[in-house]
Order: C-alpha cells, then structure tokens, then sequence
C-alpha cells in the first residue's frame, strides 16, 4: 500500500513536507506494518501522490509529485524512484519531467507488455497534458508527447485540471484519464485521450 503522510516531528531548519510511505500487510488486509519512506525525510521537498508499478524483472518503480513547499517561485516537477526489494528501500531513477507552478501535478504511470514505462502529467504552466516513455525502467525518458493541450480554465476561474490515470486497452493502447475544460466544454469534466506509443517515442531524451 502506498500512502503520503506528514511527520510530526520536522527537522530543524526545514519545513514539514508530506512524504511517501509503503505499507504491508500479510494478513489479508486485517492489519498493515510499516516498510519504508521512498523519499527520506530529511529530503526538504514534498514527495506526494505515487504513481506505481512493477517491471518484469520484479522491480517496482514509483513516479511522485514533487514541489519546494519554501518556494513557490519554484517549478514543481516529477521524478522517478525504484526498488528491487519489494519496495523495503529504494533509489532515485530520474526526474521526468516538469509541472509547473501553482502546486504541480501529480503523475500517472503505467507497464507496456513489451517492457516499457509511459508516464503522464500536466504542466499548469505550459496548460498542457504530456507524457513520456521510458525504455530502461525509468532510468531515462523520451522526448514529452503533447497529449492535450486545447485546456481553458472552467468558468468560475478554476485553473486545476490533469490528475492523470494511465491503463492499457486490448489492442496496446495507452488510455489516459484526466479531468479537463476547454473553451467548448467549460465545466470541468473527466475525458480520455487514446494512443499507441511508437517505438520513436523513446528515444533518447533526459
């Protein structure tokens, strides 16, 4: 189980900034343990709203919303960690890309049957929905695949939108869930964008 959570005790000179937590159970669900922070505390910047799965090879990767709560002049973005050990310690992969400012975006994550990692965000800065493909377990991702980008805030002024889900279809097909408005549908609203990732989609990007 994945969850974020904020230490009661911060440490001194930084500001508490909520953190992923794993938790286990082996019991069916009737009690939970803790396992491990993905992120350390002592990390000074929010690590919030995983985004998880598991590579063939057993390895689970986790994408996390990332923001300086002391800065809010600070681009937030995403970045990448991985465990081998059933998620008891992990490591940083990389960071994937950027979400701007106003809090940022959470991450949407999800495993090709060919191996492959798609990732999803939105960038409130740039009003945009994107998603990039890792081919070695999100040690590196492709170039950013502009997946909506026809985004107007709603009409009371509501700036929010993305929050992105990612699953595959039968046919191969990533399908991206989000919560969206444009100029022709202006209450917010939950929409899909459907795409097949190319084998160019991850070439050789940062």
């Amino acid at each position: 189980l994945f969850m974020s959570a904020r230490p009661s005790t911060s440490i001194p000179g930084q500001i508490a900034s909520d953190k992923t937590f794993v938790a286990e159970t082996t019991d069916g669900g009737s009690s939970f343990h803790f396992v491990s922070w993905i992120v350390p505390l002592q990390d000074p910047y929010r690590a919030v709203m995983p985004a998880v799965g598991q590579l063939k090879d057993g390895t689970l990767i986790a994408a996390l919303r990332r923001r300086n709560v002391a800065n809010a002049e600070v681009p937030c973005w995403v970045d990448c960690y991985s465990s081998r050990d059933h998620g008891h310690s992990w490591i940083f992969s990389s960071r994937v890309g950027e979400t701007g400012l106003e809090n940022g975006n959470p991450p949407g994550l999800t495993v090709l049957k060919d191996g492959r990692v798609v990732c999803a965000y939105g960038d409130r800065s740039r009003d945009k929905l994107f998603a990039r493909v890792s081919a070695d377990g999100g040690k590196s991702w492709g170039t950013e695949i502009v997946l909506r980008e026809d985004f107007l805030p709603d009409k009371f002024g509501d700036h929010d939108f993305g929050y992105p889900q990612l699953t595959t279809n039968e046919r191969g097909e990533v399908v991206a869930l989000y919560y969206w408005a444009t100029r022709g549908h202006f209450e917010q609203h939950i929409a899909a964008t459907i795409w097949k990732p190319s084998a160019a989609h991850h070439g050789s990007g940062q």
